[in-house]
């Protein structure tokens, strides 16, 4: 997983290895951010085969496969999504999760892989 939320975080993940179509990615939406004034306002989570909800739990204190207001898992009955953004990128998911009206947003770019469970979300569309 990489975790993207500062100038140096994005230089580090960015002085990595990675795929042509994720480093395209992730250069867009830090420009994108950049441009409209929020860059130190959006934290940037790459998801790969591998990555467990644990690790998410760790990095942010939350999982994105648990609804909060009802605390339905992916999966359960009643479960329902709750971010503000899904767009299927071809091989990557973008999922935004908007915090509050400061302009703070989680944006997750989700590989399209099928043993991640977050893939699996956002290939449906948050239905079970």
């Amino acid at each position: 997983m990489l975790s993207i939320y500062d100038k140096v975080s994005a230089r580090a993940a960015l002085d990595q290895p990675l795929e042509p179509s994720l480093r395209t990615i992730i250069t867009n939406r830090l420009a994108d951010a950049a441009s409209i004034g929020l860059s130190d306002q959006t934290h940037i989570i790459v998801i790969r085969p591998g990555d467990t909800e644990a690790m998410l739990l760790e990095e942010l204190g939350w999982s994105p496969l648990v609804n909060p207001m009802t605390e339905a898992r992916f999966g359960e009955t009643g479960f329902t999504p709750y971010w503000s953004w899904l767009q299927d990128l071809g091989g990557w998911f973008e999922l935004i999760h908007t915090v509050g009206n400061s302009g703070f947003a989680y944006t997750f770019l989700v590989e399209d892989a099928e043993d991640s469970l977050l893939a699996q979300l956002c290939r449906r569309g948050g239905v079970v």
